[in-house]
Order: structure tokens, then C-alpha cells, then sequence
């Protein structure tokens, strides 16, 4: 024991040597270059989780738009894609998958974004000074400071009542709720002001400034300040923060005739961008696993058409394997075709059965460049399988399609001068398109309906005008009315995330009623078809002979829309884990 001992106690001063690998946080932060990696963090960080993938889908992006009356999810067949289907038949609960990793990945995003706040500037547990300050430091304050307001105003929309996570939480802390959405958003409202009044944000310069498009802006902060303040039914808010961020000349609406390109690589970081994060494909280092989950790998193929269905693959999506996800319903196609009849923006959101059949070429067509009748009895063209394609319509959504080839109804004669959006990484096509945040076509919109009844009336017609003028749709209203405005916002920000928060807050607000709200979704899920094609229905006058689609009514499970669908419940591992955390409204009982 004694000889043991001995050993022991020799070799003890061998075992304290310096971890390897390790900086010490007593030491960290405390210079201009580990503030930039701080501040690189956040950005990749909300690249990554917000913007990124989750398995085969982006969760904010199915969340919202296939909970709103004008997507569906469609999908193989009923029980596919279950976990962010279920959003679009009000089906999903607390334990549902897809809210957890939305919700969690939000406050992932945060954290990051309060590691520059709280240790460069006093915002911490103990008020602890900062060990280095200059003017870069409140530069990179500014911008997570506007990047934490914009995902607690994500969080408000949804969830109501989120706890407010204003510094970095100690592991003993657990986060409460807050006490109202009207809380939340106040508080956004003050982050965005206080990051704006610093004078540290970076400013554009200009509509043809790129740069500033894929960071936290002044213009940004303005977006969300104005935003929320619609949310919070605070008009007069909106139309300041909106107004100036109008007035700065440094946004403006693409050409009518280059819509499509919003949505798309072509359009990356173009004047009508407010905020996008940026994806640049490096080829040395994103040859991993890890290159898709920044581009949102699989999404791609969740917003192709479904290419087992089909005959051949139409053109501009060759070379993806196609899964069929968010189909534009019959009756606000039909709504929208009505408006907007052949527009530019229109054509960029989907196509009609004949556009779909004769106006792209087909991979597997030899007569492309045929007559219309030749195209009509090419057995290399519409859709093949006897099961057809579910929950779907006579129309084809193609407004997030990941072009391979960049389409001639869009682009016409100057298709050669725009890229294509795939980005090939080993043999896996991935649709490198920057995620979509806020464009000014949104922020239009919101300023013309903060505009309402107030003096500024001139000036929110002209910014409804302005989107309506651009459409090509020829409609333009004489006057600014609320029914205007909501319609007009349907068409231009069709599957952006905007419907579905937009109706809620209309409803709270007294703008639509209950009635109408349920009536809205009900009538979506009540119409639900699965399409198919004459041209393979053995027995039919038509088969083999002329393509006609048609649908067959599809049969679903939802849910009756109520009031508790208005917000989601915070997740079930969540709520285990920090019993603070308690649902509200409806999800309470």
C-alpha cells in the first residue's frame, strides 16, 4: 500500500498538463478577429438549422405554408410524409417531430446569437463587463441583436407566448414563458429600435448592394420592427419603421417579367431582397454530409413533381427524383388563373394542364419540337401511374422547384443567361437557392395595409399599386381597402410562409370572423383530389390516343379547423424537460 502510494502521488504531476485543443473562455473572447468568429457562428448556425434541412424538409417552410387554406401536402398517398403532412390536416400534437426540431432549432439560433451579445456587451447573468470593445464588436452586437428579435417575432407568430431568451442561460436556469405575444413583440420592437439607433448595422448601398441582402441590416430591422408591429396591431408602429425602410430607395421590385426569379438562384441577392442567408458552394471543404443540410438537400425533391407518377420528366426538373410536396388546390388556382390570367407571376407559381403537357419539353418526348397534335398523342408526356398523383389538382405548383434546366415559359429567348439552381455534390442533386426570409413585395404589402384609414392613405396606395403594376396581372386598384390588400397579398406571397400567420392575425384582429377562418381551411380539406391522365386510363375513349387530365376525389383523415389550431403547442420533450414551460390557449386545456 505504502510503494503504491508512493507511485500515486509521483505520477500525479505527470496527469496535470494543459487539455489540448482547448481555449480557455476566461481568456476568449477579447479581440476584433474572435468577435468575426462569433459572429461567423451565428450566421452558419442559423444557416444550418433555420434555413437548413431537417431529414428531407425544412421545417419552418412545411409548417407554415402547408397550415395555411391555399397548399397542400400531398405526397405518394395519405400516409406519406406524415410527421409535417399531419400541418396540413390540423393532425399534429406535442409530440409531433417536425414542431420539436422547428422549435428547437429556433432557440439554437438564439443562443448563438446572444454568444455575441452576452460577451460583448453586459447582457449576461452577472452584468460582467466585456473584455473588448471597439467598433466592430457593436457592429456584431447589432446584428444578433436583430437576428435574436426576427426568430423571438418566428416564435411569437406560432407559439404565442415564448419564453424570452435575452442573454445566455446558465445550465441551472430554466427559461418561462412569456407572459403575453403582445410582450414578445414589444420587446422585438425595442431590439430592432436599439440595434437601428446604434448606428452600427450595416446599411445597403443601394438596390444592387448583395452583401448587405445576406446579413442583418438596418433594412431588416426595419422589416421586423414593422412586422411585428402589424402582429401587434400597433399600425402606426408599422408605418414608421415600413415607411423608412421604403423611403431609403435602397429595395426595390424586379423587373415583371424577371418574378420568377425571387425564387431562384437567378434572384439570389437581388434589389427585392431584404434578407437571405447566402450559400456558397466550396467545393473543397461541402464534399460531406454536411453540404446539405445548408442547402436544404432533400427539399428539393420534396417540391418536385412526382416524377414516379409521370411518363418521362419534364425538362426543368431532369435528373431529380421527385416527391410531389405543396400542390396549389383547385379552387384558388382557379381564383388566382381568374385574377391574374397568364401573368408573369402567375406562370412562376404553377402551371395550368396545358401549360404542363405542351409547353415544356419532355427528357423522354421525340417530338419536342412538334405539333400541338403530335404532343397531344405523345405517350412520353403526362402522368402514367393508374394510382395518378395524389392530392393534387389540374394544376402544377413549380414556384419552389429546384430548375435544372432553367424553363423557356419563364426565362423565353434569354434562358442561356440565367444559372440553373442545382448544385451537384457526389452524384446528389440539391437545390442551391438561398432560403427565403423577406423580400419587399412583403414589405410593400404590410405598409399599404398599415396604411389603412390613417393620412398616409396615398402613400399605402401607391405601394399596393406598385406590387399589383408588377405582377402583370392588370388589375390596380383606385382605392386602398383591406380586401384589396388581403387579396393581393394571397397572390403575391403564395407559399412564403405568409398566409397562414396573416390569417390569424386578421382574425384576431377582427378583420375576418371565426365563421369565415374555419370556413376557409374546411373547404380546402373538403376538396382534396388525386389527378390523372385519359391518355392511361385503359378503357377510356382517349387512352393511348390524347392526354386529358382529370381528378378523382382523395380520401384524407383531418381535423375540423377550431380556434386551439390558431398556435402550436410547445413540444412535448420541452415541456418534460423545464416544467416552467406550460401550453396556452386552446393546447392549455
Amino acid at each position: 500500500m505504502l510503494v503504491a502510494a508512493l507511485v500515486a502521488s509521483s505520477c500525479q504531476g505527470m496527469l496535470e498538463i494543459p487539455q489540448k485543443g482547448v481555449v480557455s473562455y476566461d481568456t476568449y473572447y477579447s479581440s476584433d478577429e474572435e468577435c468575426e468568429a462569433a459572429l461567423t457562428n451565428m450566421y452558419a448556425n442559423y444557416i444550418t438549422n433555420v434555413g437548413g434541412t431537417e431529414g428531407i424538409d425544412n421545417p419552418e417552410q412545411v409548417i407554415l405554408n402547408y397550415s395555411a387554406d391555399d397548399v397542400w401536402a400531398a405526397g405518394g398517398n395519405s400516409e406519406d410524409h406524415q410527421p409535417f403532412r399531419s400541418f396540413c390536416e390540423f393532425r399534429y400534437d406535442d409530440a409531433n417531430t417536425t414542431l420539436k426540431s422547428e422549435y428547437q432549432r429556433y432557440y439554437y439560433a438564439i443562443y448563438h446569437a446572444n454568444l455575441v451579445i452576452s460577451n460583448f456587451t453586459n447582457e449576461n447573468r452577472n452584468g460582467t463587463e466585456p473584455k473588448h470593445t471597439s467598433a466592430y464588436t457593436k457592429q456584431a452586437v447589432a446584428e444578433a441583436r436583430v437576428m435574436r428579435a426576427y426568430l423571438h417575432m418566428m416564435l411569437a407568430l406560432q407559439y404565442n407566448c415564448p419564453p424570452i431568451m435575452d442573454r445566455v442561460y446558465d445550465a441551472d436556469e430554466l427559461p418561462v414563458n412569456a407572459e403575453s405575444q403582445k410582450v414578445v413583440l414589444d420587446w422585438v420592437i425595442a431590439q430592432c429600435e436599439q440595434a437601428i439607433s446604434s448606428g452600427s448595422l450595416p446599411e445597403r448601398q443601394g438596390v444592387n448592394d448583395k452583401d448587405a441582402t445576406a446579413r442583418m441590416s438596418k433594412g431588416f430591422a426595419q422589416f421586423v420592427a414593422g412586422k411585428a408591429a402589424m402582429f401587434n396591431n400597433d399600425p402606426a408602429t408599422a408605418r414608421k419603421y415600413l415607411g423608412d425602410l421604403i423611403a431609403s430607395g435602397d429595395y426595390a421590385l424586379v423587373p415583371t417579367e424577371e418574378y420568377w426569379t425571387n425564387f431562384h438562384v437567378a434572384g439570389d441577392g437581388s434589389c427585392e431582397k431584404i434578407f437571405e442567408p447566402n450559400v456558397i458552394a466550396d467545393q473543397d471543404y461541402l464534399k460531406g454530409f454536411g453540404a446539405f443540410s445548408r442547402t436544404r438537400w432533400m427539399v428539393s425533391n420534396v417540391f418536385c413533381w412526382r416524377t414516379g407518377a409521370l411518363a418521362s420528366v419534364p425538362s426543368p426538373q431532369s435528373g431529380f427524383q421527385g416527391w410531389n410536396g405543396g400542390a396549389v388546390p383547385k379552387s384558388f388556382a382557379e381564383k388566382f388563373l381568374a385574377h391574374d390570367g397568364d401573368s408573369p407571376r402567375r406562370r412562376a407559381c404553377f402551371l395550368t394542364e396545358e401549360e404542363w403537357l405542351y409547353e415544356m419539353d419532355w427528357d423522354g418526348s421525340e417530338v419536342n419540337n412538334g405539333t400541338l397534335e403530335q404532343k397531344k398523342a405523345d405517350p412520353q408526356r403526362g402522368i402514367q401511374a393508374a394510382t395518378g398523383m395524389f392530392s393534387h389538382a389540374k394544376f402544377f405548383e413549380w414556384k419552389h422547384m429546384c430548375f435544372t434546366k432553367v424553363p423557356k415559359i419563364l426565362a423565353g429567348d434569354k434562358v442561356d443567361q440565367y444559372p440553373i439552381d442545382n448544385i451537384d455534390y457526389l452524384g446528389k442533386p440539391q437545390n442551391g437557392t438561398n432560403f427565403k426570409v423577406a423580400r419587399y413585395a412583403e414589405a410593400l404589402l404590410l405598409y399599404a395595409e398599415a396604411c389603412i384609414g390613417s393620412a398616409d392613405e396615398a402613400k399605402g396606395l401607391k405601394a399596393l399599386q406598385e406590387v399589383q403594376e408588377r405582377s402583370g396581372s392588370g388589375k390596380v386598384s383606385s382605392k386602398l381597402t383591406f380586401e384589396d390588400v388581403m387579396e393581393e397579398k394571397q397572390y403575391e406571397m403564395w407559399f412564403e410562409s405568409c398566409r397562414f400567420l396573416d390569417l390569424v392575425r386578421w382574425n384576431n384582429q377582427g378583420k375576418i370572423s371565426d365563421a369565415e377562418l374555419a370556413k376557409l381551411f374546411d373547404d380546402a380539406h373538403a376538396e382534396v383530389t388525386t389527378v390523372k391522365d385519359k391518355f392511361f386510363k385503359e378503357g377510356d375513349p382517349k387512352y393511348g390516343k390524347e392526354h386529358e387530365l382529370y381528378t378523382e376525389k382523395a380520401e384524407i383523415t383531418y381535423n375540423k379547423f377550431s380556434s386551439k389550431y390558431k398556435y402550436f403547442p410547445f413540444p412535448l420533450d420541452v415541456k418534460n424537460a423545464n416544467p416552467n414551460l406550460h401550453d396556452v390557449l386552446g393546447w392549455a386545456n
